[in-house]
Parts: C-alpha cells; sequence; structure tokens
C-alpha cells in the first residue's frame, strides 16, 4: 500500500527550509543571474488576455537552491509609479526545490483583471535562490534576490506597437533647469544608456504611461546634450536619439 505524504508534513518541511534563512545573508540586486538561478529575461510582459505566463529558471550552481517567488507592488526603479490595485495573479509554486544543473518553472496565473485597460500597469517579481548544503569553516552562504519588471499589458494596447513608443517621448527644460520627460503613450518606457553632456547617469528608470517626470539631470547648465535609448520587451535597445535642450 502507498503512502501520501500529510500536507501538516510537508509545511513543516518547508518551514524549516526557510526557516535556514536566518543565517543566510540576503542580498537584493535586478538582475536575470545571480548565485547560480539564471531567469530566461529580464522583464516579462502578461497580456491580459493571457490566463497565465509561465517563466523557466535554470540552477548553474553546484547545489540545491529553493526558490521563493513572489509578486509586489513596491518598485525599485525611478520614474516607476506604484500602484494601489492588489496584483492579478498569482505565483505557483510559490517555494520549490531545484537540483544543481536542472531547470525549473514557475507560472503566474491569472484572478481577475480589474486593472485599468487604458494603459500598463508595473509590479515586481521577486526571486529568491537559497543555496542548501552545509557551511564549511567560517564561510557564509548567500541567498540572492532578483527583482524582475512585470508588465501588465490589456488587450486593447496590444496593437499599438510597443517598441515605438520611444518615439513619442517629448523632452523639454522648464525654468528651474530640470528635464521634463512626458510620456503621452499608453507604456512604460524603460530607459536603458543616458548621457548628459557627455556624462553617463546611472540608473535612469522609467518613465510612466501618460505622465512626465522631472530630473535634476541638467541643472544649473544652459545647454542640454542627451543621448539615450530605451530596452524593448524582449531586453534589446532601441537606435540611440540625440536631444538638445536649451
Amino acid at each position: 500500500m502507498r503512502m501520501q505524504r500529510s500536507p501538516f508534513i510537508m509545511n513543516n518541511f518547508f518551514k524549516k527550509i526557510v526557516q535556514q534563512i536566518v543565517v543566510v545573508t540576503m542580498l537584493t540586486v535586478s538582475s536575470s543571474t545571480q548565485a547560480g538561478i539564471v531567469a530566461e529575461g529580464t522583464r516579462f510582459i502578461f497580456p491580459s488576455a493571457n490566463e497565465s505566463l509561465t517563466i523557466t529558471l535554470t540552477n548553474t550552481s553546484d547545489e540545491v537552491n529553493l526558490i521563493s517567488s513572489k509578486v509586489k507592488t513596491e518598485l525599485l526603479w525611478e520614474g516607476a509609479e506604484s500602484t494601489s490595485y492588489k496584483p492579478p495573479f498569482v505565483v505557483t509554486p510559490p517555494l520549490f526545490l531545484i537540483k544543481s544543473k536542472a531547470t525549473g518553472i514557475i507560472r503566474l496565473i491569472k484572478t481577475e483583471n480589474t486593472l485599468p485597460d487604458d494603459r500598463e500597469t508595473l509590479f515586481s517579481l521577486a526571486i529568491s535562490g537559497i543555496p542548501s548544503g552545509k557551511q564549511d569553516g567560517n564561510s557564509v552562504k548567500i541567498a540572492t534576490r532578483s527583482t524582475f519588471k512585470l508588465i501588465w499589458r490589456p488587450q486593447m494596447l496590444s496593437e499599438l506597437h510597443p517598441e515605438k513608443a520611444y518615439q513619442q517621448l517629448k523632452w523639454t527644460i522648464n525654468q528651474n533647469g530640470r528635464v521634463v520627460i512626458d510620456n503621452p503613450t499608453p507604456f512604460y518606457i524603460s530607459l536603458a544608456v543616458v548621457s548628459v553632456n557627455g556624462e553617463g547617469i546611472a540608473n535612469a528608470g522609467m518613465v510612466a504611461p501618460k505622465t512626465t517626470r522631472q530630473t535634476n539631470w541638467c541643472r544649473s547648465q544652459k545647454m542640454c546634450h542627451l543621448n539615450w535609448r530605451t530596452i524593448d520587451d524582449y531586453g534589446g535597445m532601441s537606435p540611440q536619439v540625440t536631444t538638445i535642450l536649451r
């Protein structure tokens, strides 16, 4: 007779593993590759017409990793606008093990569709990899959390060519010397490589749909010479655009 494992035993099993996190140093990053856990992309688009989205993870390390995944409304990127809406999907499984050199998947399942239908909504997808195994001497095992952009795209936007949205950005400089970026489109636009008067801007961030964003990139300067590029749905970059503001 084959015995089934009790859900209580399985819950205790995962609880014991998660409790081990207290002896692990947790680092927070925005990347697709950390501590041997590789995701198949750097950003993920969830079309509202779909019922689910599958993401493949690969463990390239020599240890089993416990994977923990969660969708959050807190956003890490400059210019992003947090939403008051509850994420319209759940992650399954929220906890699972990936063996060394193996792959696993997480699936985002749609639970409702109550978000605005005239613009995209941004969430963050946090994926943590917690290595197993015994510590050697004074070594510290490091768990990493990678945070990815997760964009909800309403069905009515699917024919509007999001890859061309960057062409509609409008750049001006106001009387206080602040650069104002106007995004009239319904899409989130991610700024990739931005330089101002020859100086690179680290973490240039995003411009939210149908909003304007102000930056202090050109304050106290008479002329602002900008070179910039954006990132598309697949992680590719747009052609470089040069904008001169006076």
